[in-house]
């Protein structure tokens, strides 16, 4: 298959992306399609090469994220097998390894049953909710002629359903809650990645004064709209008497926070660590109305558990997103009185006053606070970035500071804010796929690289080498896998033990990895470590400069706090 594509195209059309290690090229399918809505191949070798990407796969399962992963197998005739090579690239169901976490796969033989096959996985990966797909081709199918007068089917009558609107009745019911709530809150996730989704979702907020609280990492509404109050999530979500959750996979985790158990976590213990109690106090209050709003019921599996735990609701719609919005719109503008005016005239001008005071409050911490600790804060960090390029046409292509870039920076619609945090070996290739989908554009594409992360998958810095993927990488570098941080930290004063121990085998230290020198080896620019916080701009300005000018990536290695 691969000689035929590079025959076939020329490395044109399709353009092979060369990659180091099966699961970037996963993650880089995934990115491209989070940039262009545009779902990709990924080719994979054989078993190996799908356990490698299997990783990857699951991660692009949970992002809800479509692609089509074709691997190959030995010949499925035991006759035809040579010694050794053949038999150990050779398994019974080879989709085995990753059938619980995509949508379908197929093993198809004969020509036609191919391009058949192709044809519903493409089909299936683009049905809402949307993942990936994978096909396994046999070695001697793939090496054998075509029969004559094979026709390739036409693909413009195989496009994918239309997702369902939402059962009508249910949605009246859902406006008919909306006008009679005294304050209702939007709790939204992933609008940004269905089409017109911020517009009806900001329709409806603007029409009905609703605050919107964001959950996730892609963009959902302008973190300058007045309300956007992401930033005061428990204090608005106590006092709404109806939620109406939009696309929100884990409502458990939205509408509760930890609190500490008594006899088991000890006085004091920080909230993060409360969690470890087993205990979940509810955010919102006795008797508050609950409206689902999703097609998460179409995408739960048995083997993972990533659709969290059952949620009681007074009304669930099964239906897209943008759509039962702008439904739900329609039957609010034709049912005005008086007294619902008033008192969405009252809600929006509460929620903009919460917005105000939570933008206030994150310049307040960020100049009293954090601006000159050391190591460098996240904080100043996401700062420093935000001054570099708020002056181009930019867009973070990956990664997250603590969640700063989205409380200091300008995000004002879905173009400039793709894919979020996400780790283990699946960061940089994200970041390169949807930085591939920009190359050419003139866009500075920003990655926020941790650093742990990389050195799962090292190897990525070649790829966006070789093929000349512009970005600037910017480096969370806190010398630690912190998560596991975090939970030996809250063990250990659980059992009020000794600290000592606790950063034993997830420091990164000793050696602290020599990022720019590591980028330099590719050929790509690369500097630091930066421990001075007064130096964060100029080295960014440098990066930025190369990135620009010379169209290739550049990688600047900050050393920061853990969080």
């Amino acid at each position: 298959m691969h000689e035929s594509l590079v025959t076939y195209g020329g490395n044109v059309a399709p353009e092979v992306i060369t990659c180091s290690h099966e699961e970037v090229a996963v993650a880089m399918a995934e990115g491209y399609y989070l940039a262009t809505g545009r779902p990709q191949a990924t080719l994979v070798h054989n078993i190996v090469g799908l356990q490698h990407a299997s990783k990857a796969i699951y991660e692009a399962w949970l992002n809800n994220a479509p692609m089509i992963i074709i691997g190959g197998t030995g010949p499925l005739d035991s006759t035809h097998r040579r010694p050794w090579i053949d038999w150990i690239h050779t398994a019974q169901v080879q989709a085995q390894i990753v059938r619980d976490y995509v949508k379908w796969d197929d093993q198809p033989q004969g020509a036609l049953s191919v391009a058949e096959s192709i044809l519903r996985a493409y089909q299936i990966a683009m049905t809402e909710p949307r993942g990936p797909v994978y096909l396994c081709l046999d070695v001697e199918l793939q090496e054998s002629r075509l029969p004559e007068g094979f026709v390739i089917p036409d693909p413009s009558r195989y496009r994918p359903p239309a997702p369902p609107s939402g059962n009508p009745e249910a949605i009246a019911d859902a406006a008919k809650a909306l006008r009679e709530a005294r304050w209702p809150v939007l709790l939204v996730e992933g609008l940004g990645r269905a089409p017109g989704g911020p517009e009806a979702l900001q329709s409806l907020s603007e029409l009905f004064g609703i605050p919107v609280i964001e959950q996730g990492s892609s963009f959902n509404l302008s973190n300058l709209h007045p309300l956007n109050v992401s930033g005061a999530s428990v204090e608005v979500l106590t006092e709404a008497d109806l939620v109406l959750t939009i696309g929100v996979k884990d409502i458990e985790a939205a509408l509760t926070r930890p609190e500490p158990e008594a006899g088991i976590v000890p006085a004091g213990l920080p909230r993060v660590a409360a969690g470890y109690g087993r205990r979940h106090q509810s955010v919102i209050r006795e008797g508050t109305k609950l409206v689902r709003v999703g097609l998460q019921e179409y995408g739960i599996r048995s083997w993972t558990s990533s659709h969290g735990r059952l949620v009681p609701a007074d009304i669930a719609i099964l239906g897209s997103a943008p759509q039962v919005l702008r439904a739900l719109t329609r039957l609010c503008q034709s049912a005005m009185d008086g007294d619902l005016q008033r008192r969405i005239a009252e809600r929006a001008a509460r929620a903009r006053e919460i917005h105000a005071a939570v933008a206030t409050r994150v310049q307040k911490d960020l100049k009293e606070r954090w601006w000159a600790q050391k190591p460098i804060s996240t904080a100043r960090l996401a700062a420093e970035i935000w001054e570099t390029i708020r002056g181009h046409d930019w867009v973070l292509v990956h990664g997250s500071l603590s969640g700063w870039e989205r409380r200091l920076w300008e995000v004002k619609d879905g173009s400039r804010y793709i894919a979020g945090g996400g780790g283990t070996g699946t960061g940089m290739g994200v970041a390169m796929g949807v930085a591939l989908a920009f190359r050419g554009t003139g866009k500075v594409c920003v990655s926020i690289q941790n650093d742990g992360d990389l050195l799962y998958t090292p190897g990525s810095l070649w790829t966006a080498a070789h093929h000349d993927i512009p970005m600037l990488m910017v480096m969370f570098n806190n010398r630690s896998y912190y998560q596991d941080v975090g939970h030996q930290l809250a063990v250990t004063k659980m059992r009020q033990r000794s600290l000592d121990n606790v950063g034993v085998g997830v420091s990164l230290e000793g050696p602290a990895t020599d990022f720019a020198t590591l980028a330099k080896s590719f050929g790509i620019y690369g500097e630091g470590p930066i421990l001075e916080p007064e130096e964060i701009r100029p080295a960014l300005e440098r990066g930025l400069k190369v990135v620009k000018e010379n169209g290739t990536p550049a990688l600047i290695d900050t050393v920061t706090q853990p969080r």
